[in-house]
């Protein structure tokens, strides 16, 4: 009987589209919103990231998938995920900013259909780079904008 209320798995398509709604409120929520449901909110964002980046490292159990890993590659660049993750990076916890810099930087190198999403992407939203550079003006920011801006130069299409 244990096993019969269990919840399927998400697909790394839902587990991106989550993460996104949930950028897209801590992006735009405003301070009438109790305090309590907006730290549920940023705990849920936090917990999301975590996953994504197990998916894209695998954990101790298991390996990264390459079709998952590829599912959550085109997805993340398809809504402007990056965008809102860039722009919200400070307003996660210290772990989820971690969790958030590895992601980025695994996004770099990841193909699909031997490209490199990120690097198109970063072509026609050459923005995203300026607000990366103006990130190290932010001393508890610098550190992560930092990682990630090496990362999106180190991986671009030649």
């Amino acid at each position: 009987m244990k096993g019969l209320f269990k919840s399927k798995p998400r697909t790394p398509v839902d587990i991106v589209r989550q993460t996104r709604d949930l950028l897209i409120y801590a992006d735009q929520s405003s301070a009438s919103l109790s305090d309590s449901k907006r730290e549920e909110k940023m705990a849920e964002l936090a917990k999301n990231i975590r996953e994504l980046k197990s998916v894209l490292y695998g954990n101790s159990e298991s390996e990264p998938v390459s079709e998952a890993c590829a599912q959550l590659t085109q997805e993340f660049f398809r809504e402007n995920t990056l965008r809102l993750l860039i722009f919200c990076l400070s307003q996660l916890n210290v772990e989820a900013r971690k969790d958030a810099t590895q992601v980025v930087a695994n996004l770099q190198r990841q193909q699909v259909n031997s490209r490199l999403i990120a690097s198109g992407y970063l072509e026609k939203n050459t923005d995203l780079l300026d607000t990366l550079i103006a990130g190290y003006e932010n001393i508890d920011m610098a550190l992560h904008y930092g990682v990630m801006l090496r990362e999106c130069i180190r991986h671009q299409a030649r």
